[in-house]
């Protein structure tokens, strides 16, 4: 049975293509899960039609005037579009409603019309994609490195669900991707970026202020004076038995400034010891 579908498909295609090749285009037409699409044919109240024959990867319906200026007739011919089609009776467009994601894909109208006392068909064909209402998309972020107040973050903007032709863009820089790298300063503390999600439907956003990039991160702040970290280095003498191996020496001992005498303890060293510089 699903390779009868797939010959169906096919074999719609290739007239639909074939169509193409006679000035007849394939109209793309986007649809919103769970609402209504309208398939439109267009066709002129003075054009005396005699029946229109929808079909996709099944067949779909059969629709034929109705008597004397009545709606026009639908016999459904496939169980899943079973109280889910209507036809308009001023231009006999078709409107699917309750769209399923499964509903996508090629249909087409053999739209049979009497002129000059000849049956004329011509054949519409369309692309239907349907796609989810997009929700609020999430921003995440994650630090990567920081340095002197500023921190290199990356923003990753995602929506709940893997949906197709899914696109990004962020405000105020006008950045395209899901993906944006700040370099946050405290300079543009009082910026906003925004991440818009879109799709052929729909389209969300979500914001993050620049307070909250990087906070509760633990910044590495770095003094810009070079000579700082210097004028805080303690150097001290440790003092142990000459037959101590210097190999296994592993003593680091940090004193505070304030804790430092003047005594030269090079003077009161005991006798029978060596010294050792560390330099903390």
């Amino acid at each position: 049975m699903a390779l009868h579908h797939l010959w169906i498909l096919l074999l719609c295609l290739q007239t639909c293509l074939e169509a193409a090749g006679s000035d007849t285009d394939i109209f793309m037409v986007n649809g919103i899960l769970g609402e209504l699409v309208t398939f439109p044919l267009n066709i002129q109240q003075s054009q005396k039609v005699i029946s229109i024959s929808w079909n996709s990867k099944t067949s779909v319906a059969f629709v034929t005037p109705g008597n004397s200026g009545a709606a026009p007739t639908i016999s459904i011919t496939h169980q899943n579009y079973h109280k889910r089609i209507n036809v308009s009776g001023q231009n006999y467009n078709l409107e699917l409603r309750n769209l399923r994601l499964e509903d996508s894909g090629i249909y087409k109208a053999d739209v049979n019309v009497m002129t000059s006392e000849m049956i004329t068909t011509t054949t519409r064909c369309y692309n239907l994609q349907v796609y989810r209402r997009l929700g609020k998309p999430k921003i995440t972020q994650s630090l990567m490195t920081s340095v002197n107040r500023t921190c290199n973050v990356t923003l990753t903007c995602s929506v709940e669900k893997e949906e197709k032709n899914v696109t990004y863009s962020w405000s105020p820089l006008g950045e395209e991707g899901n993906v944006l790298r700040v370099f946050q300063t405290p300079d543009n503390q009082e910026l906003t970026y925004t991440c818009t999600a879109w799709n052929p439907v729909s389209n969300n956003s979500d914001s993050i202020s620049a307070q909250q990039l990087c906070a509760g991160s633990d910044l590495k702040i770095f003094s810009k004076n070079p000579d700082a970290a210097s004028k805080k280095t303690i150097y001290t003498y440790v003092t142990v038995p000459r037959d101590t191996q210097t190999a296994e020496l592993s003593i680091y001992d940090e004193i505070p400034q304030s804790k430092m005498g003047k005594t030269n303890t090079q003077d009161s060293k005991p006798p029978g010891t060596s010294s050792y510089e560390i330099v903390i």
